[in-house]
């Protein structure tokens, strides 16, 4: 009896790690600087730097865990510091890989501010999304220099 307690209390355990190891980091990418974040909880001590003189290229981000991902919508957000969210479209030409242009992220943005760029994903069933409560998560901190 306590052989098939301790058996399953061992089976549940190594489950709950063994599924927390196959969530891989999201990968944010711009103007030749790399983080990788995770979607489970806050990364605060991210942070992205980016040139407004430099125009040219995308803010990328890579997401590994699409395939794992399809009952779920991913949705990427930069925010204000007072918590308010920019007119700024995430395109997906690729599956798992989203991005916006630099040019339309400093449209957008001010030099020597910071943003926060979040993510958050919803269920796909509109249904199910009613009565869900989802929590966002911070990718990393954006600095506009």
């Amino acid at each position: 009896m306590m052989k098939n307690i301790f058996l399953l209390v061992f089976l549940f355990f190594s489950t709950i790690l063994r599924s927390q190891e196959e969530i891989e980091p999201i990968i944010i990418c711009a103007q030749g600087t790399a983080l990788k974040a995770s979607v489970m909880k806050d990364n605060i001590a991210n942070v992205l730097t980016l040139d407004s003189d430099k125009k040219e290229g995308k803010l990328l981000i890579e997401n590994k865990n699409i395939y794992n991902e399809k009952k779920w919508i991913r949705k990427y957000m930069l925010m204000t510091e007072q918590d308010e969210e920019l007119a700024i479209n995430f395109t997906s030409k690729l599956v798992g890989t989203s991005f916006v242009l630099l040019k339309d992220v400093f449209k957008k943005t001010k030099k020597n501010k910071i943003y926060n760029l979040y993510t958050i994903a919803t269920p796909a069933d509109p249904e199910e999304a009613a009565y869900v409560k989802m929590r966002r998560f911070l990718l990393c901190k954006v600095v506009i220099k």
